[in-house]
């Protein structure tokens, strides 16, 4: 073939630079005129011009008078009239230009928060990974050296290679060493990238920007994140990469421009452009599989000796970097590999046929780019909530969990409820960044927007923003309800506040009045899956059965208004109260989701013979170590527990100590010092703080707001029992009884059900007696006890037969209610 002319074929090659241009006029005209904010320009020049199929750029515009336009027909605003309004450009993209988007929901269980120490340790990992790989090399050579050393070598030049080998195997060995100590300060995951709307001249424009970050650290971002939904992937009852071979992808998908800033080896500053897929991430990956190039390459840089051209020297060296290149030599080399008649029918040229260009809705536009990345996240979590590919339990309760913060912030209550509930008033509502914080919240942002809810004096550190976060977690999932007024009727529906009904619209929940145990139990398990992301180590979801019951649902959970030092230094003067506070509200997670974790499931999967401790529910271990307090068992002190109380806070920052894994602590002797060579763990805690009985206090209801009134400040009478009693009114005669309708129609049904039951039980027991009769050639029952037998049986019929005919009356009567 001719080097200045590509093959001609079915996969396209990047858009010309002319039509790039007029693609970014149309769109910043067309986002003028309907008054959202365009893409940048790099953007288009750089992520979506090179990615379009063929003659795309050509087919979406228009000339106008005013200028170039997208056409009509080309794009459509998704969520209008709001602010979360998106302008999306329906294209064929190429089907190797887009890549998995890292902030994918199905997966946020997999990513720990963005904070600084994360950072830092996922540097340090990189770095052993290098050094791994660099010693893995070493090794190799030394062993090949090794053994091609000649049979007429000297003894000496023998003990030479041998020892190479055995000093790089050492090295190796050592430095995995320490790498798996580097995913273990990490709890196996990954700080989740944080990405916000890119900004030119102080203006904010409809496309994602990462935080700047090394090239390599880039590359293993992406793919962790790839690995983690290939994971997820596996829940498929079919073959995705098949299934894209055989079928193409016929769903459109949202493809959004984000730009990752990268520094290289050599200490230059590079933007890397790329459409990153918000929705079908899965898919994106099939594609690049087919056509043989991974996430991370796609990302930093595709080696030369993948994407080598025909007639082209192979230079190990030599890395590919810019997308129209890396998609030019990808197109290339499958045109021509299709344009060979004998061909093989199952090369990557036939498979990546159907997939050469697929259907996309590029983000092109936004009315308010500030809110880009969480509109695309609601996005993504309504798809798999709805969808049929299903989150995993604990992904699924962080959907959930981000689809109630944006509820909260949709009714604009979320600044509100955490000034009034976790500051307890001492800031104004307007004073919360309410983006910043709901960001922070879902583990979009680091947790140092929640500083300024912490109380006067508070140092802010690791241990008391993840104690705030929790507190804001728990008031949002078990929002409170203002106490109920006294002057309320008492069939009156309860006043429930503001807060309730954004979760039980964002949950689908029942009304308020309709208390259940599966509700806590769902919201438990929310509550459970977000505190989990401020821990390194994650406990299960089933930790956490039974801490909140309905009462909690119903009632809600008001924090202590204390701070964690105020707590610790009135525990420390005796204040049981303070105790119950800080066991339930701030030890519990820690005690869950610790490295050895001292609350668990308490289910059969701990029957194991390597188990720690006892089995117990969570609530009855929680419970004595409330209980210890006010009746401590043998050896437990105050010193102790407030000692216990402090490493517990602290274990998640502990770094990894002598005989100790990071996060675990020695446990505390009976003056609160630690006993080296003891570990605190389940079995220790079992041992302190054996099994309890739960009290069973009658539950009150909560107390209602005492008025102001005239009427209460004076002695005077405020209620009077009257000689007789008041008769009830038909208002609220038929609201009693149709709220009772209900229970009485399944009590009937399960009696009824009953009912039949017995009877087909009572023609076995008559057949299988009549059987046995004739099988022993027995004589038949009297004639005097068979007539019993038949009256009792038609009194029986008789009795049926009036409810068909209750059941018919009641049918007819149901139809006036």
């Amino acid at each position: 073939m001719s080097p200045r002319k590509a093959p001609q074929g079915p996969f396209p090659y990047p858009t010309h630079p002319t039509w790039a241009e007029h693609l970014f006029e149309a769109i910043s005209n067309t986002c003028a005129a309907l008054g959202l904010a365009p893409v940048p320009r790099q953007a288009v020049l750089e992520g979506l011009a090179p990615a379009l199929g063929a003659g795309e750029a050509k087919r979406v515009i228009e000339r106008r008078r005013e200028g170039r336009f997208l056409r009509a027909t080309a794009y459509h605003i998704e969520q209008r009239d709001t602010d979360g309004a998106l302008l999306l450009l329906n294209v064929a993209l190429h089907g190797a230009a887009t890549l998995p988007w890292v902030n994918n929901d199905r997966t946020r269980s997999e990513w720990l928060h963005p904070s600084a120490e994360n950072l830092e340790r996922l540097e340090e990992l990189v770095d052993q990974q290098r050094l791994v790989a660099a010693w893995t090399v070493g090794a190799e050579r030394a062993k090949t050296a090794q053994r091609t050393l000649a049979a007429t070598a000297t003894p000496a030049e023998k003990d030479a290679a041998v020892a190479a080998v055995k000093a790089a195997e050492d090295e190796l060995a050592r430095a995995k060493r320490e790498l798996e100590e580097c995913e273990q300060a990490l709890g196996g995951r990954r700080p989740l990238p944080v990405v916000r709307a890119v900004v030119e001249d102080g203006v904010p424009l409809a496309a994602l920007t990462a935080e700047e970050v090394r090239t390599d650290v880039a590359a293993e971002v992406q793919r962790y994140a790839v690995d983690r939904l290939k994971r997820r992937a596996r829940q498929r009852r079919y073959d995705l990469v098949e299934s894209l071979v055989q079928e193409s992808q016929r769903e459109s998908t949202v493809v959004v421009l984000q730009r990752t800033p990268v520094i290289d080896r050599d200490g230059s500053l590079r933007d890397i452009w790329r459409g990153q897929q918000a929705t079908g991430a899965n898919r994106a990956d099939a594609r690049l599989d087919i056509f043989g190039v991974s996430g991370q390459h796609l990302l930093t840089g595709v080696p030369q000796y993948l994407l080598q051209l025909p007639g082209e020297e192979e230079n190990r060296r030599m890395v590919v970097q810019g997308l129209g290149e890396i998609l030019r030599r990808i197109s290339t080399r499958l045109n021509a590999a299709y344009a060979d008649p004998e061909r093989d029918p199952e090369g990557r040229a036939e498979r990546a046929l159907r997939i050469a260009q697929v259907p996309a809705r590029v983000v092109v536009g936004a009315r308010k780019p500030e809110r880009l990345e969480e509109s695309l996240r609601q996005l993504n979590v309504h798809e798999h909530l709805r969808g049929q590919l299903d989150y995993d339990d604990m992904d699924r309760a962080l959907g959930l969990w981000s689809t109630l913060v944006k509820a909260y912030q949709a009714k604009g209550l979320l600044g509100a409820l955490l000034a009034e509930e976790v500051a307890r008033g001492r800031i104004a509502a307007s004073a919360l960044d309410e983006d910043a914080v709901a960001d922070a919240l879902v583990g979009a942002r680091a947790l140092d927007e929640l500083a300024v809810l912490l109380s006067p004096g508070d140092e802010v550190s690791p241990v008391t923003l993840r104690d705030v976060a929790i507190r804001c977690a728990t008031v949002m999932v078990f929002p409170p309800i203002p106490p109920r007024p006294q002057n309320l009727p008492p069939r009156a529906r309860t006043p429930v506040g503001r807060y309730w009904p954004v979760v039980r619209a964002a949950l689908q929940e029942a009304p308020w009045s309709q208390s259940n145990g599966v509700r806590a139990d769902r919201r438990t398990e929310m509550w459970a899956a977000v505190v989990a992301q401020h821990f390194v180590h994650r406990g299960p979801l089933l930790a956490a059965r039974g801490l909140f019951s309905a009462r909690h649902v119903q009632y809600g959970v008001r924090p202590d208004s204390r701070s964690l030092a105020s707590l610790l230094t009135a525990c420390r003067q005796g204040d049981a109260d303070a105790w119950e506070s800080l066991v339930r509200q701030h030890l519990l997670p820690g005690l869950i989701n610790a490295p050895e974790p001292f609350v668990t499931a308490g289910q059969g999967s701990e029957q194991s013979a390597d188990r720690k401790g006892v089995r117990r529910t969570p609530s009855n271990a929680v419970q004595a170590l409330v209980s210890a307090y006010t009746t401590p068992p043998e050896g437990v002190t105050v010193e102790l527990l407030v000692a216990f109380a402090e490493a517990v806070l602290r274990a998640p920052d502990s770094p990894a100590g002598y005989g100790l894994a990071p996060g675990t602590f020695w446990a505390p002797d009976a003056h609160g010092k630690p006993r080296e060579g003891v570990l605190a763990d389940k079995q220790w805690f079992d041992t302190l703080f054996p099994k309890t009985s739960l009290p069973r206090n009658k539950r009150q209801q909560p107390p209602a707001d005492k008025g102001g009134g005239v009427e209460g400040e004076g002695g005077s009478r405020t209620t009077a029992e009257l000689d007789e009693e008041i008769p009830e009114d038909a208002l609220t005669r038929m609201t009693r009884l149709r709220s009772t309708l209900t229970s009485m129609v399944d009590s009937s049904a399960d009696s009824v059900a009953t009912a039949a039951e017995q009877i087909g039980l009572l023609l076995e027991t008559v057949q299988d007696a009549v059987r046995a009769r004739e099988e022993a050639d027995a004589e038949e029952e009297p004639a005097e006890v068979q007539k019993s037998y038949v009256k009792e049986l038609r009194e029986i019929k008789k009795q049926c037969g009036q409810i068909v005919e209750l059941l018919d009356s009641a049918t007819v009567a149901v139809t006036s209610l």
